[in-house]
């Protein structure tokens, strides 16, 4: 919720007695104030406690998303969504050369790269990676529903021709299904 900001003091009533002139003063009042509640010191110069809680507390799609917003607001930004889409390059480039030639533990890091990666994109324009994402899986498994209806056998049975054939025909009956 944005609170209105005025050119006269504001001061909302969960904050007593503070005075604030500005949004982000809010925002940082708050901060210092949750923190006091749960007995932790709030640096309003230090954002990697805050980030490194949102890695253990939420699930990892949604941490990104967290993660990369708030470095984008204390500053560490690119200048536009090209430098992020030339970092997604360099990152796939690296996942590539990971797998290639690099053991398990590298391969999962530049592929951790890439998501985050693809979460700053998806934050650029304005889109929810894990909404995204659950909509593919419910795709994918409509889809899947529907190879399995068609197939008159185990799917183990089919070539890989065979099934992409029926994959696409899943596809472009749920897409004539559309309302």
């Amino acid at each position: 919720m944005a609170l209105p900001i005025s050119s006269s003091a504001v001061t909302p009533h969960v904050f007593g007695d503070i005075q604030t002139n500005d949004l982000d003063e809010i925002h940082r009042n708050w901060d210092q104030i949750k923190a006091a509640e749960k007995g932790e010191t709030a640096d309003p110069h230090r954002l990697s406690p805050k980030l490194r809680k949102y890695s253990r507390t939420l699930p990892p799609l949604m941490a990104a998303t967290k993660i990369s917003v708030k470095a984008a607001k204390a500053g560490f930004e690119w200048d536009s969504v090209d430098g992020v889409w030339e970092k997604f390059h360099e990152e796939l480039h690296e996942f590539q050369q990971a797998i290639a030639h690099e053991p398990r533990e590298n391969q999962l890091a530049e592929l951790g790269d890439i998501l985050f990666t693809l979460v700053n994109i998806a934050r650029w324009h304005r889109l929810d990676a894990s909404e995204a994402l659950q909509s593919t899986n419910r795709r994918f498994i409509q889809r899947f529903e529907q190879v399995e209806h068609a197939a008159d056998a185990p799917l183990t049975e089919y070539s890989l021709e065979e099934l992409d054939a029926l994959w696409q025909n899943a596809k472009a009956a749920l897409e004539t299904e559309k309302p």
